[in-house]
């Protein structure tokens, strides 16, 4: 078994007074929703990362959004096979709001060649979703603000 530790950046994206989540298409977390983002590279500073992942899987342009405050750092553990691996691992989130600016986000947008298989705009109080505990642990935290 593989046993891995990955960080990555994540955000908690609201749109007027919703928040977007993506619905994940693949493991560990395929078919529950979840907060977009993902792992920080060898080069980037946190927010670096987080400029370029909202550009690259919302679309956005940096004038579009802003990065309000870094929100929590939480962690989960997983066990799950990947390419006919099992993999255990430890993954720590590092979970900012941003708001987004633009009146013109297209939620119907499908990044259709990676890990996303559509946003969707939620309250903050939703409960028929099936969720992933990181994005559980996001919407308790900003609740508690």
């Amino acid at each position: 078994m593989i046993k891995t530790i990955r960080t990555g950046v994540y955000w908690l994206l609201k749109y007027q007074d919703k928040f977007v989540v993506i619905k994940k298409s693949r493991w560990p977390f395929v078919w529950k929703y979840d907060l977009p983002g993902w792992k920080i590279e060898h080069w980037e500073s946190n927010k670096m990362s987080l400029e370029r992942e909202i550009i690259e899987e919302i679309w956005l342009k940096k004038e579009d959004f802003q990065i309000s405050e870094l929100l929590t750092v939480e962690e989960d553990f997983v066990e799950h096979t990947w390419k006919w691996e099992k993999k255990n691992e430890h993954l720590i989130w590092i979970i900012y709001i941003v708001e987004i600016l633009n009146d013109n986000f297209n939620v119907n947008y499908i990044e259709e060649w990676w890990d996303a298989n559509g946003f969707k705009l939620i309250d903050i109080h939703n409960t028929s979703l099936e969720k992933t505990n990181i994005l559980l642990k996001a919407l308790k935290k900003y609740d508690l603000k």
